[in-house]
């Protein structure tokens, strides 16, 4: 699993003060992340405190897949979204697999999906497998992230997601994967944890594993811009091309963009991976806190908030704004009605609130105008007209 990677090392970007801006939502979600939550979670999923489904009090001992404990963690798993208020399924596949999934519907485009994802199942064979760092850390993140999501609304889908039989060759998310790809799935981004919490030589990094399939390096890029843009500064390795051995390789090969967090585990491999000694004990809760922030606000991104993107007044300056096409590929073709009076421009940013183009000048006879976007990386932009006091904002989806 050890694999020697071409990694470049990104301890921050630099962009000018004015080019970047934070949005309330996605903040309110980092700061929200409790890692007192997620390790409440981590006793419960590891065995070191009972659980009780209806059938008294149990402990789980082992999540691999031809243990009790595995189906234990995936009804205690169903039973815990559905204290947070949403309604699990399960996605049965071979002969005993499950996969625990919750979908938050998308209030603007249900249709489109952003998934944030953790395998349950753990190792080794034996009687005893906590599996705390693999992959208990990134079960409790994504429990996490619907715990900090579940009173914000977003226009594209959330779906948590929490995939069995990884450890057998990404069985569980091979299946989900196939199956989307199959029924023509608009899946937008996947953001797979796995071993998010070792730190062994103390100096913080971690690694994003991505490569150049559908938009995954689009999606690497924003999680760097919410490392910065949300004041998180984590150093992070960059690996690409990023290795196969975990679930988001599943959506790799169906052509979909996704991309891994984990741990340095090239340099600094957790030494009881594997082990009956996969404890939570061994591992660093502020590191752990750092990579499930930096996960679920790049989620909260992806999915776009509803509130706090942009902000849209009257105005009899510009009567009209229209943007056309939408989605648009190489250009965008802007209509606003009339010359605007005084000094506009047009801001195109990202999901994170960063700048990602020019301020281009607005003045134009017929009221219209071209933007070449060819540039952008694909994903969901704002456009945005400045008139002194008054901004006019319409998303649009740049495809590939």
């Amino acid at each position: 699993m050890k694999i020697s990677l071409f990694a470049l090392l990104v301890f921050s970007l630099s962009f000018p003060p004015a080019l970047q801006a934070q949005l309330p939502a996605i903040q309110q979600i980092i700061d929200a992340v409790n890692i007192d939550s997620m390790a409440w979670q981590m006793d419960r999923l590891t065995g070191q405190v009972p659980v009780n489904v209806g059938m008294g009090n149990q402990v789980i001992v082992s999540r691999h897949k031809f243990q009790p404990g595995n189906a234990l963690a995936a009804q205690w798993m169903q039973q815990e979204f559905t204290r947070l208020g949403y309604t699990p399924s399960v996605q049965a596949f071979g002969t005993r697999g499950e996969n625990v999934l919750v979908e938050k519907p998308g209030l603007v485009h249900p249709e489109r999906k952003v998934i944030i994802c953790a395998h349950y199942d753990s190792m080794p064979t034996g009687l005893t497998g906590p599996g705390a760092d693999d992959d208990g850390s990134g079960v409790c993140a994504v429990m996490e992230a619907a715990r900090t999501m579940a009173d914000h609304d977003f226009e594209n889908t959330v779906v948590f997601a929490l995939w069995d039989e990884e450890e057998q060759g990404l069985v569980g998310s091979a299946y989900y994967a196939s199956a989307a790809f199959g029924n023509d799935a608009e899946i937008l981004a996947v953001l797979q944890m796995d071993a998010i919490g070792y730190d062994g030589d103390g100096d913080g990094l971690m690694r994003i594993h991505t490569r150049p399939v559908g938009n995954s390096v689009a999606i690497k890029d924003s999680a760097l811009m919410v490392n910065t843009t949300y004041g998180l500064d984590l150093p992070i390795l960059i690996n690409n091309p990023g290795a196969t051995y975990s679930d988001h390789a599943s959506f790799w090969n169906q052509g979909y963009g996704a991309i891994l967090v984990i741990e340095d585990f090239d340099n600094d491999p957790n030494p009881y991976y594997h082990t009956p000694n996969d404890r939570m004990e061994f591992m660093d809760l502020a590191y752990w806190h750092g990579l499930s922030k930096l996960t679920i606000g790049t989620t909260a991104a992806m999915a776009i908030p509803t509130m706090g993107t942009a902000v849209a007044s009257a105005s009899a300056s510009i009567p009209v704004f229209e943007i056309y096409p939408n989605p648009a590929r190489n250009v965008l073709h802007i209509r606003f009605g009339s010359d605007p009076a005084g000094s506009a421009s047009l801001v195109i940013t990202d999901a994170t609130g960063r700048n990602v183009g020019q301020a281009w000048p607005v003045g134009s006879p017929d009221g219209t105008m071209q933007v070449d976007v060819s540039e952008l990386s694909p994903g969901a932009y704002v456009a945005s007209f400045h008139a002194g006091s008054t901004i006019m904002s319409k998303r649009f989806l740049r495809l590939p």
